[in-house]
């Protein structure tokens, strides 16, 4: 397996239904070509979830996305393909906030997608740690304890980003295939999103609670979900967390805004204003 960190990736926050917003901002990524093809050859584009609900072409951006997918192995590339709250709620059977017509019939599509291992819950690139809302320290914390209990003669420093993803998305699958989808840690809703927890879970936390937890940033981590509200990425604690939902959708502003890890490892913000586009380094290797 080449090291992804060896790789190119792109970054994209929530695209909620506004597929001419995503490509345009893949497009200028150089994803995609003018028919709207894999065009960035091994090339890894990270989405973080939520590409369904609010605008208008929920159903389209979800299938796009899939079809993506397919042609970036075939170029030796890969689309990571991260579940967020508003998938997750489809799969809970809460359908007030949807505007997909068949929402049984999507629900099943999802469940069919996350048994194989194309949407998942989690990435990472082993530098960092990819989900759509952020991982709290609590939540962290008994992850690893899990962890441990299944594996006695480890100690944390044994858990790298690797075996911490991998088992949060076994943890999700299971939970998709059994149904349970309310009872682990990482489902929960925080007080602030109107939940009875008082810490979030990954689909759900907010960047404000994220970036004042005590040891969040232990863990480097890139996520979405809490609108910026501006044409930039929002980060913390010398860019160990880093937020990439600037707004897509059109009423939050129809941001594009995009983050780029280059293969040396250079971070940089790629974001439209006044009709053209910017680069601004964050980070140099």
């Amino acid at each position: 397996m080449i090291d992804a960190r060896k790789k190119r990736r792109i970054v994209v926050g929530d695209v909620h239904g506004e597929l001419d917003i995503f490509r345009e901002i893949i497009r200028n990524a150089g994803l995609i070509d003018t028919k709207e093809r894999w065009a960035g050859g091994d090339n890894i584009l990270i989405q973080t979830g939520d590409v369904i609900d609010r605008g208008p072409r929920s159903v389209d951006s979800f299938d796009f996305l899939r079809q993506l997918q397919k042609e970036a192995i075939k170029a030796g590339g890969e689309v990571i393909r991260l579940c967020g709250n508003h998938e997750l709620m489809i799969l809970q059977g809460l359908f007030y906030f949807t505007n997909i017509v068949e929402p049984y019939e999507f629900a099943d599509v999802l469940r069919g997608e996350i048994s194989k291992g194309d949407v998942v819950a989690s990435y990472t690139d082993g530098e960092r740690l990819y989900t759509h809302a952020g991982l709290r320290s609590s939540i962290a914390e008994r992850l690893f304890d899990d962890i441990k209990s299944i594996n006695p003669n480890m100690n944390d420093e044994d858990i790298d980003l690797y075996l911490l993803s991998d088992y949060i998305n076994r943890i999700f699958r299971a939970s998709v295939e059994s149904g349970e989808l309310r009872q682990h840690p990482i489902f929960h809703i925080d007080w602030s999103r109107g939940g009875g927890d008082p810490v979030g879970g990954i689909f759900w936390c907010d960047f404000s609670s994220i970036s004042l937890s005590e040891k969040a940033c232990d863990i480097p981590q890139i996520f979405g979900h809490t609108p910026t509200g501006k044409n930039e990425l929002k980060t913390a604690h010398e860019l160990k967390l880093i937020n990439v939902d600037a707004g897509m959708y059109r009423l939050y502003g129809g941001r594009m805004v995009y983050l780029e890890i280059t293969s040396e490892g250079v971070l940089i913000q790629h974001s439209k204003k006044s009709g053209d586009w910017t680069m601004t380094v964050l980070k140099r290797k």
